[in-house]
């Protein structure tokens, strides 16, 4: 067989899951690996932009965090409670605790999102 077929074989793993607010304790504060979320609104050009960045970083790191994105018009009360104001925010945490430095807006680059995403499995 080669690696192809092997590879052919590998169930697909999506690596960005929407978050339901609901879900926040068991899959966040609880986690056993760093856990990144992706706040977005739907009509957000920005958030759109993003996208394909944080797919990308996802992708790489599948496996070893976990990343979601939260929808901020169906998770109000998460957005409240964690204070993000502005979309696209990403919060980081680690060990169910907040990691580092929180990115917003369009001043997002991926560049700066792996290094975070780095510093998390260090």
């Amino acid at each position: 067989m080669n690696a192809k077929t092997e590879k052919a074989q590998e169930p697909v793993v999506e690596p960005v899951k929407e978050l339901a607010e609901t879900d926040y304790e068991s899959l966040v504060l609880k986690a056993t690996q760093p856990v990144v979320l992706d706040f977005y609104a739907a009509d957000s050009e920005v958030c759109k932009a993003l996208g394909p960045r944080f797919d990308a970083v996802a992708g790489k790191f599948a496996g070893k965090m976990l990343f979601f994105r939260v929808l901020r018009q169906k998770s109000p009360a998460l957005s409240e409670k964690l204070g993000v104001t502005e979309t696209p925010t990403l919060v980081f945490f680690k060990g169910g605790k907040e990691f580092g430095e929180r990115l917003k807006g369009q001043a997002i680059q991926r560049t700066a999102l792996k290094a975070q995403v780095e510093a998390m499995l260090k």
